[in-house]
């Protein structure tokens, strides 16, 4: 992909993003901290568009909401959980520093192998990776179109990004 590794990592940190490129109802309220061995964690509920209004209720009244949590190890690698904490799904996504300021970018995901429901059906896995590629997708379209000579001009719901900018700065050669 033709962008830099952290911008890749970055989407984590982009509360604005969620809603306009994953489609989901509503921005969500994100939070961040230090987490142990130098990591930086975010979390929050990410409030998901209902496919079918007649079979899960009206999306104003009773939103579908999945629990939000990256870990935050480098500006290349992130690991986000979904769902349950006792049980979480976790979408691994490594973005690796290519020539020319692009980047070879890897996700891979993983489910607990027991669970208190008995161990992941091939239909839960599938609908993961499914997800995932389809995230990856697009956020891909915005990563093609994106200009990273421009100065960035942050507003106040930025503040996790520039929190991360300074988190990445840690690392060397990253503004």
């Amino acid at each position: 992909m033709k962008v830099p590794a952290e911008y890749v990592i970055e989407n984590v940190f982009d509360a604005d993003h969620f809603a306009p490129v994953h489609g989901l109802d509503r921005r969500p309220r994100l939070s961040i901290r230090p987490a142990e061995g130098g990591s930086l964690s975010v979390e929050g509920d990410l409030d998901m568009v209902r496919p079918n209004r007649w079979q899960a209720g009206d999306p104003r009244e009773d939103p579908a909401r999945a629990r939000f949590h990256a870990l935050v190890f480098s500006p290349n690698l992130v690991a986000t959980e979904l769902g349950s904490p006792d049980e979480p799904n976790v979408v691994i996504t490594a973005a690796t520093p290519a020539s020319d300021g692009a980047c070879v970018i890897r996700v891979t995901v993983a489910v607990p192998r027991r669970r208190a429901s008995g161990p992941p059906t091939v239909r839960e896995i599938a609908s993961l990776v499914s997800g995932s590629r389809t995230a990856f997708e697009q956020d891909a379209v915005i990563w093609e179109h994106l200009d990273t000579s421009v100065v960035p001009r942050y507003t106040e719901g930025d503040e996790l990004v520039r929190a991360y900018r300074a988190y990445c700065r840690r690392f060397g050669g990253i503004r």
